[in-house]
């Protein structure tokens, strides 16, 4: 029972040693703050003698810059300025501690935040221009990839004229003659006959199997005359001829279906028997 009593007495006098050492400590943090202010020529709305008193509540002393006190010339320093930022003596429960020792901080309250937030709102519309560019870019892919889904790699057709290429066939003796196409044997390999070279001069009429690498096609020399489309888009197509471009190695044709007017290359149609 003794040494029950002698227990409490000393959890007593310990509770009042730790509570003497947190009002030491409240006082010192009291008697910075004030300097603190002193220094910075400022006032507490609340009177510092009662800080040791509120221990609840998570209650805040507003602290503001500006001084009431005169300058030795008589004149009045106290008129009020507007702050940059507020200063917030907080006080902090720690509860890991027995819940006595409270800690007094000093905060400064930023507008940083809303200064980022104002900045990404009023971003410029120049910010989007690359993701505007990338749609564009995107966009010009997928026409090119169209575009190249609706070519093959195969162009003969029957009944269009073509021209020989190849020096090695018969030892170069069709180079540049042109051809008619009788039959394609494959889609990349045709059956033709060999066209005279001229109206008097009948040299013509061999029959050739020839692949359509040594093949290549044939533009009309004049306008008005029929072609067969033999790539692309409109792959089959018959066509007349509107315009040549022999700079550019591309023509101007009218479709005959529907007289839509297209231009194409050299190489993707071919002069109609």
């Amino acid at each position: 029972m003794l040494a029950r009593q002698e227990r409490a007495q000393r959890k007593v006098e310990a509770d009042a040693r730790e509570e003497k050492l947190a009002a030491e400590r409240r006082e010192e943090m009291r008697l910075e703050a004030a300097r603190a202010l002193d220094r910075a020529g400022g006032v507490v709305e609340r009177k510092a003698s009662e800080i040791g008193d509120w221990k609840e509540g998570g209650k805040q002393i507003e602290l503001k810059l500006g001084s009431g006190l005169k300058s030795d010339s008589g004149v009045s320093a106290g008129k009020k300025r507007k702050a940059a930022s507020k200063l917030l003596l907080v006080e902090d429960d720690d509860n890991e501690s027995d819940g006595e020792d409270n800690k007094l901080k000093l905060e400064t309250k930023s507008k940083s935040k809303e200064t980022n937030n104002s900045s990404h709102s009023n971003r410029p519309d120049d910010a989007k221009a690359p993701h505007k560019e990338n749609c564009i870019a995107k966009q010009s892919d997928s026409s090119k990839k169209q575009k190249s889904s609706e070519r093959k790699d195969y162009w003969l057709f029957r009944n269009i004229v073509v021209r020989i290429i190849s020096k090695k066939l018969s030892s170069g003796k069709y180079y540049k003659r042109k051809a008619i196409v009788d039959k394609v044997i494959d889609k990349y390999t045709a059956e033709v006959e060999v066209m005279d070279t001229s109206n008097d001069t009948r040299d013509g009429g061999d029959i050739l199997r020839i692949d359509q690498d040594d093949l290549e096609t044939v533009v009309p020399k004049e306008e008005g005359q029929k072609v067969r489309v033999v790539n692309g888009k409109w792959r089959g197509s018959k066509a007349r001829v509107q315009k040549l471009d022999k700079r550019k190695y591309v023509a101007e044709l009218k479709l005959s279906d529907d007289d839509q007017v297209i231009i194409l290359d050299y190489e993707d149609f071919s002069m109609i028997a």
